[in-house]
Order: C-alpha cells, then sequence, then structure tokens
C-alpha cells in the first residue's frame, strides 16, 4: 500500500511539474496603427519582398477606390502602412506583421479645374535600413491611387 502511494505521489509531482510554461505569450499583431478618420481599403502581402501592407483612406478615398474608373477625388487622404513579415509563433507557416517598415501618405487636392496635386509622404519605420531604396514619388502616388477596394462581406 505504501509503494503504491509513493508511485501516486511521483507521478502526481511528474504531472505537475510538466505542466509549467515559462514563455510569456505573444500578442498578435505586435504593432498596430491607428488612422484617425480613415478606414482599410485593402490589405497587401507580398511574399516576395516579406511585407504585409495596409492601404487606409478617408471617405473620398474609399469613394476613389470603389470607383470601377478610379477617378481621383479632392480631399482624398490615403495612408499605406507596410510592415516587415514575422512568423506568427504556434501557427507553423503563416506570418504576421512585425516592425513598421514605412508610412506613406498621400493627400489630393484641387489644383485647377481639370488637374489634381498629389502631397506625397515617405516616412521610414523601425525595420527601415539605410541601405534600402526609397521608392520613387511617381511610381507610388500610382501604386496608391490604383487600389480597388477589397470587398467586405
Amino acid at each position: 500500500m505504501t509503494s503504491n502511494i509513493s508511485l501516486y505521489t511521483l507521478l502526481l509531482a511528474f504531472v505537475i511539474s510538466s505542466c509549467t510554461y515559462e514563455k510569456a505569450p505573444e500578442f498578435a499583431p505586435e504593432y498596430l496603427y491607428n488612422v484617425p478618420g480613415e478606414t482599410v481599403i485593402k490589405s497587401i502581402i507580398n511574399n516576395k519582398t516579406r511585407t504585409i501592407a495596409l492601404i487606409y483612406g478617408n471617405d473620398q478615398a474609399q469613394q476613389t477606390a470603389r470607383d470601377p474608373l478610379l477617378r481621383p477625388v479632392a480631399g482624398a487622404h490615403y495612408t499605406l502602412v507596410t510592415w516587415k513579415q514575422k512568423a506568427m509563433p504556434q501557427w507553423y507557416g503563416t506570418n504576421m506583421n512585425g516592425r513598421i517598415y514605412s508610412v506613406e501618405t498621400l493627400k489630393i487636392s484641387q489644383r485647377n479645374k481639370t488637374g489634381f496635386a498629389f502631397n506625397y509622404e515617405f516616412r521610414p519605420g523601425q525595420s527601415y535600413l539605410p541601405s534600402d531604396r526609397r521608392p520613387e514619388k511617381g511610381h507610388r502616388i500610382h501604386f496608391i491611387t490604383a487600389q480597388h477596394a477589397a470587398i467586405f462581406p
């Protein structure tokens, strides 16, 4: 009987000690970005550059993104936030956003009756390296304004 109690005590001690977990939990996403007055237009995942991006926009930018012809609207404000990908813990083969790579803003205003003025700004983030090439302004303006809105159910 004493040997059974010792065996059960030893087994209980083993079970209790094997259930300890010392690693602190990781919350996803690691870095969030809040753009007041803007909502998500579209998400873009680029596995070649290992980045995840979200395009945010105000009501005028949302209107443009839903227009089949993508006609610009004065007053549209866009924010393109790009994160470097990192592996998602406990989900093999899945990536999530890591540190912010860059934040690009674009504001469209009326220049004259037929043209628009584009105010573009590029700000590097924590994971942007000094050796990385800065994007070409005209190309990025076209890229941002050429994105159709994602269709949400």
